[in-house]
């Protein structure tokens, strides 16, 4: 069972540990919406991928985040 330590989880990983893990502009994306509050839907989004993807994959990830990241920004 996860219990936050180091490798539990990529998210943990990037936000508390200070780790990198997919890439550095991904990395902090996800800290940026992390600092917006949120946590939960990134969540949601890391799911959906692998660890270590290849690069078309990874830059639909951050296609992903940085759209989460403009939803949080207007509001909506």
């Amino acid at each position: 069972m996860p219990n936050g330590k180091p490798g539990d989880s990529p998210y943990t990983d990037i936000v508390t540990h200070g780790r990198d893990i997919y890439s550095p502009a991904v990395d902090e994306l996800i800290r940026e919406l992390d600092s917006l509050g949120a946590a939960i839907d990134v969540h949601d989004v890391l799911s959906e991928y692998e660890l270590d993807p290849d690069a078309d994959v990874l830059e639909q990830l951050a296609a992903d985040l940085r759209e989460l990241k403009r939803e949080y920004e207007s509001g909506d």
